[in-house]
């Protein structure tokens, strides 16, 4: 026996085939022969040969045995691997074993990856009473039960820790906690097992050793041949992960994983339905990856008695997996699983009572729950599908992603979408014909504006401190101030000229000039001709106006005050000329008479007004206005179709 690396490592020859056995771990008790698959038992220095152990299903797992990986700084390798079987499909677990002599346990299924170690035993609710969605509190953590199952043994390989036969039953709950925690319990004895650990992407593994992806897990072509067990016709499967095969012909569901198709459902013979967006077989690259469509399905909710169907294709790639595209009127999204657990809340008042969902530090609104049911497939799928498949779906939405919740009795899955232009996907995958034209508004589609109201907001912002900076600019060059008065004199019934001295208009544009006139004429009439005349240029502004009193009848109308206005006298030296004309007396018998009439002039520079501010202010609020209504007009498109819809002539609070 050798020491290596503080691991005591035994060997020996398999007693029935002489093959060479290895018991790298300290903890491996089975190994099963490469060469003969027989189950051999260590009992100290004695091997037990407990029988032949059955063969392992095909599947599409890039691992196998020797291939090493790190998982926070230490390195380990895969020394053995049970294969199970449970409803919905395959999962393989590999006997981690460390460079230090530790195990762990790495779960792959359908593309992913989880990571968990022996925790110390603790008291954890019954089997029967978990319940997906349920908390259950785990070395010191939450965690969310998310899937319950009850798996099947289907064979063996390499080392183990443990004892199994085929067949052996193991009930057991998956459960998520926050982060990429992750933990398994295993009720499969009398005390629970408990693993913790981690879910984390295939890529964080660093693995080495892996097996070929091209080479195909199956002996013979890509493709493997079955008969459809509903109605006869040829059907195949492509990818060895494959659970059932839908019959294009009939709809029947038939079981892949063993060599002769078993009939899973059998359905009546239906009308082929439209040609689907990407039919069986359709190869494109995204993001960087091939991907094959290997699986298409409708889906169906009733609202309000209302039938809302929609399109799922599923997608397969060796390397990163699987991945769904989802189409609904023309709308299409990427999709794939989440990588944490969302974390749900209720919305509050100020999320207008809508549940909330946290996702990589995103917050999505709930749009929608309903029950799903799946109405038409076609082609393969990774878990065993049936036509009638019922689960509640609660979509929450962050445009441009959707975040969409799928429950059934034992499990709840969550998946992540993003909104996807047609033009890409066509691209992408060489379809022909042009993309489908848009029905209506999706609950993830971007709005046209997302992102930009705001800025438009700022933008206004921005011009209406520009405008208030310049409005009291100008009002400093062009303060208010006086020039001085102009007196006048004219006797009743004749007419004068007044010539001022030059005098001083202040500023430094042109801009508004009042000039107030008062004179006596309370028993005559009084017409003035008054113009400026600008000293250096020669230039003139002439304003006619009339004072005093007229006879009405027996009434008399008008006043001795008036005011004008010049809209724009640049600033400068001018003159004022005034030309009067008084008419004759115009008062009672008996009122004081007078033979002239005296007035004065005041010229006054007035302030820069705020109209032309606040006409501009008012034309640029249209601008960011007419933005923000047209954005929500269309958010409120995209509620309509929510749980949060207006009721008929209410008010649309949602938005």
């Amino acid at each position: 026996m050798a020491i290596k690396d503080e691991v005591r490592e035994r060997t020996a020859a398999c007693p029935s085939c002489g093959g060479p056995l290895r018991f790298r771990g300290a903890t491996s008790i089975v190994a099963v022969c490469a060469y003969c698959r027989s189950t051999l038992v260590r009992e100290g220095a004695r091997l037990e040969d407990v029988g032949k152990q059955a063969d392992l299903l095909p599947d599409a797992s890039l691992l196998q045995l020797g291939a090493t990986g790190r998982h926070r700084g230490e390195s380990f390798t895969l020394v053995g691997r049970i294969q199970y079987r449970y409803g919905a499909g395959l999962w393989n677990e590999w006997h981690a074993l460390f460079d230090r002599g530790k195990g762990a346990w790495l779960s792959d299924a359908n593309g992913e990856h989880t990571i968990a170690y022996l925790a110390p035993p603790a008291v954890v609710p019954s089997f029967a009473d978990l319940k997906p969605g349920a908390t259950v509190a785990l070395a010191g953590d939450t965690y969310t039960v998310t899937n319950l199952e009850s798996a099947t043994v289907v064979a063996g390989e390499g080392e183990l820790p443990f004892r199994f036969t085929a067949g052996w039953e193991a009930p057991v709950a998956d459960l998520r906690g926050a982060g990429t925690r992750f933990a398994t319990i295993d009720y499969s004895e009398d005390v629970p097992h408990i693993y913790v650990g981690e879910r984390l992407p295939f890529d964080t593994f660093g693995f080495t050793g892996l097996r070929d992806p091209d080479r195909p897990v199956e002996p013979g072509a890509r493709a493997i041949a079955f008969k459809c067990a509903g109605c006869g016709a040829p059907i195949e499967k492509h990818v060895a992960a494959s659970e059932v095969v839908a019959c294009t012909s009939c709809g029947s569901v038939t079981d892949v994983t063993g060599t002769v198709g078993e009939i899973v459902q059998r359905n009546e013979r239906r009308d082929r339905l439209a040609e689907p967006t990407f039919p069986l077989g359709t190869t494109g690259t995204w993001q960087g990856a091939k991907y094959e469509v290997v699986g298409a399905l409708r889906r169906a909710i009733v609202v309000e008695g209302e039938t809302y169907e929609w399109s799922e294709y599923l997608l397969h790639n060796a390397t990163a997996g699987y991945l769904w595209i989802s189409e609904y009127q023309g709308h299409f999204s990427v999709v794939r699983s989440t990588a944490e657990l969302p974390k749900v809340e209720s919305g509050g008042v100020l999320g207008g009572g809508k549940p909330v969902a946290k996702y990589l530090g995103r917050r999505f609104e709930h749009f929608q729950r309903a029950q799903a049911s799946v109405t038409w497939l076609a082609g393969e799928f990774n878990w065993r599908v049936k036509l009638g498949d019922a689960c509640e779906v609660n979509d929450y939405v962050a445009p441009p992603l959707i975040l969409s919740s799928e429950t059934t009795d034992n499990e709840i899955t969550w998946s992540v979408g993003e909104y996807t232009e047609s033009a890409l996907l066509w691209k992408a995958f060489s379809l022909p014909g042009r993309p489908w034209t848009r029905i209506g508004v999706a609950p993830n589609q971007p709005a046209p504006l997302t992102g930009r109201v705001h800025l438009y907001w700022l933008v206004f912002f921005a011009f209406l401190l520009l405008g208030t900076l310049a409005q009291f600019g100008f009002m400093a060059l062009n303060a208010a101030s006086s020039s001085p008065t102009v007196p006048f004199l004219v006797d009743v019934g004749g007419t004068s000229r007044t010539t001022s001295e030059p005098f001083e208009v202040s500023g430094v544009f042109a801009g508004p000039v009042t000039v107030r006139t008062s004179a006596n004429a309370s028993d005559s009439w009084l017409v003035l001709g008054m113009q400026f005349t600008e000293v250096a240029s020669g230039r003139s502004w002439r304003l006619d106006r009339q004072l005093g009193y007229r006879g009405v009848g027996a009434e008399r109308d008008g006043g001795t005050d008036d005011v004008a206005e010049i809209a724009a006298l640049p600033p400068g030296r001018y003159t004022l000329a005034i030309d009067a004309r008084s008419g004759p007396f115009t008062g009672r018998p008996g009122d004081a008479q007078y033979d002239r009439v005296t007035g004065v002039v005041h010229v006054r520079r007035n302030a820069v007004p705020w109209s032309n501010f606040f006409l501009l202010a008012g034309f640029l609020f249209l601008w960011p206005l007419g933005i923000w209504m047209k954005h929500r007009a269309f958010e409120a498109r995209r509620w309509a179709e929510s749980d949060y819809a207006p009721e008929p002539g209410g008010s649309d609070d949602d938005d």
